[in-house]
């Protein structure tokens, strides 16, 4: 791999690279799979330097002095074209191939800027069930929704007025342009009730998760462990993030996803209003493909209503 090709993608997620040049490497990506594994390393290491940076200040921390911020610039850069080299030779040496986590961004369209606000905000719902009548869930078609269930484990059931099982697993298809730059935000809502079954809190997990490419991206609900409340897990070998203060049972709780900047938050109630429960990145330009709800052996997800609405900004 030449030092050119990692600067390139160093410019790329400096969004320091022109439209012309954007468009080169989307062709380059296409052709080259070297260069495509990587865009998807430098992708990872990119997330968690602009956690640093940037993170902190969203989930409450203090904000870092930005001229030290501009020096340390082309330093970053630099490691990140070094890290490149590294995963590069690495990989060109014969490295294991796994299941490896991706977590680069849509490729073929570049994350416009945030368009100024009207005050006005659209939604459009991709996914709308309430799970208090009609079928099972195995190909069961929501009443709002492109899509159907496809039930891949477990056999939870309609009981009275949501559906409620243990150890299962159920995934929907969302439109390919569910996300786009019109509506960027994504808005995730799902109200639980009260197991009859295994209890909702367990060392297992039990929840709502979003996939791209096959690659799980994002969880809330009760994450793995004894944390015993409602928690947000962006992946990439990282702890889950408790919720501040925590929040326990049955609830209705509510996810978004900037697709300009990757902000994720976790908010109790409908809306994404107010400060988070818990909150972090995600890369930007993600565009989930599927969302799944499950509970693993030993746990339950009651779920009432599920939603999921893409949105033209978020409220100020």
């Amino acid at each position: 791999m030449k030092l050119s090709d990692q600067q390139l993608v160093a410019e790329a997620f400096e969004g320091t690279l022109d439209e012309a040049g954007f468009r080169k490497l989307q062709d380059r990506l296409r052709a080259e799979p070297g260069l495509l594994a990587l865009y998807r390393e430098q992708a990872m290491l990119h997330h968690s330097l602009a956690e640093e940076f940037d993170g902190r200040r969203m989930i409450g921390g203090e904000p870092r002095d930005l001229a030290a911020r501009s020096r340390r610039l082309p330093l970053l850069v630099a490691v990140l074209c070094l890290t490149g080299l590294i995963f590069a030779a690495w990989k060109w040496l014969g490295a294991p191939h796994g299941n490896e986590e991706v977590f680069a961004g849509n490729p073929e369209s570049p994350v416009a800027p945030a368009a100024p606000s009207s005050g006005i905000i659209e939604e459009r719902v991709l996914l709308r069930d309430r799970f208090d009548s009609g079928p099972p869930l195995a190909g069961r078609q929501p009443g709002t929704g492109e899509s159907h269930w496809r039930l891949e484990r477990g056999a939870p059931e309609l009981t009275g007025d949501h559906l409620d099982g243990s150890n299962y697993e159920a995934y929907f298809t969302l439109p390919a342009d569910g996300l786009s730059a019109e509506f960027p935000v994504l808005l995730v809502t799902v109200t639980t009730a009260a197991p009859a079954g295994p209890p909702f809190h367990s060392p297992g997990w039990a929840g709502v998760s979003l996939y791209q490419d096959g690659y799980e991206i994002c969880f809330f609900g009760d994450s793995y462990g004894n944390g015993g409340t409602w928690s947000l897990d962006v992946k990439r070998r990282l702890p889950p993030i408790i919720s501040t203060p925590p929040v326990q049972g049955a609830q209705t709780m509510s996810l978004s996803y900037d697709r300009r900047d990757g902000t994720v938050g976790l908010y109790q109630g409908s809306t994404a209003e107010g400060a988070p429960l818990a909150a972090s990145k995600l890369l930007p330009g993600l565009k989930f493909d599927q969302v799944r709800i499950g509970a693993s052996e030993g746990a339950s997800f009651p779920v009432a209503l599920l939603e999921l609405r893409s949105a033209s900004g978020l409220p100020e």
